[in-house]
């Protein structure tokens, strides 16, 4: 089983970057960490064509929060005039179709931004979504490293990607 996580990052990402945990750009997360054996190419054929369907997404910074079991990772929240919960609804059911099942989806979904060392937002600040990502959260470089398997423009037929990606060996 590999885990997946599905993005709309802030500033554009490109098929096989790699970056670490500490160093996530920052993005909203649209469909939360999942599980599957299912190939990345059929992830990635299902995710295409929604970001294909889909528009860029404006919006602003929205007030702080605390998240987290904890509720000690401060994020921002991303005001929402309801095209990103579409968009989440789109990818969840592009998903199934492909038979990937999100075992436990957030029936509380908040669009955030979680704040890194290297970055934040702050109260009023405009966020413009233009791009989904998928993200494999387990790469063969290693349990804190991150490797992004596709990045599609929202609204564009070009792919990021030169290719769809490959199965991990």
């Amino acid at each position: 089983m590999t885990r997946y996580v599905v993005v709309l990052p802030l500033s554009p990402l490109t098929a096989d970057a790699s970056f670490t945990v500490a160093d996530w750009p920052l993005h909203v997360t649209l469909v939360e960490p999942f599980l599957t054996d299912r190939p990345p190419q059929l992830i990635a054929a299902a995710l295409s064509g929604v970001a294909l369907e889909a528009r860029a997404i404006s919006s602003t910074a929205g007030e702080p929060a605390l998240f987290g079991r904890r509720h000690d990772v401060p994020v921002n929240l991303v005001r929402d005039g309801g095209e990103i919960a579409a968009l989440r609804t789109k990818g969840l059911a592009a998903l199934a179709a492909a038979g990937i099942e999100i075992i436990h989806p957030r029936a509380d979904f908040r669009p955030h931004v979680t704040a890194k060392r290297h970055g934040r937002l702050s109260l009023g600040d405009r966020v413009v979504l233009r791009q989904l990502a998928l993200i494999d959260m387990r790469p063969s470089s290693g349990a804190h490293h991150r490797r992004v398997l596709g990045a599609w423009p929202l609204g564009e037929a070009s792919v990021t990607d030169s290719a769809p990606p490959t199965a991990p060996d």
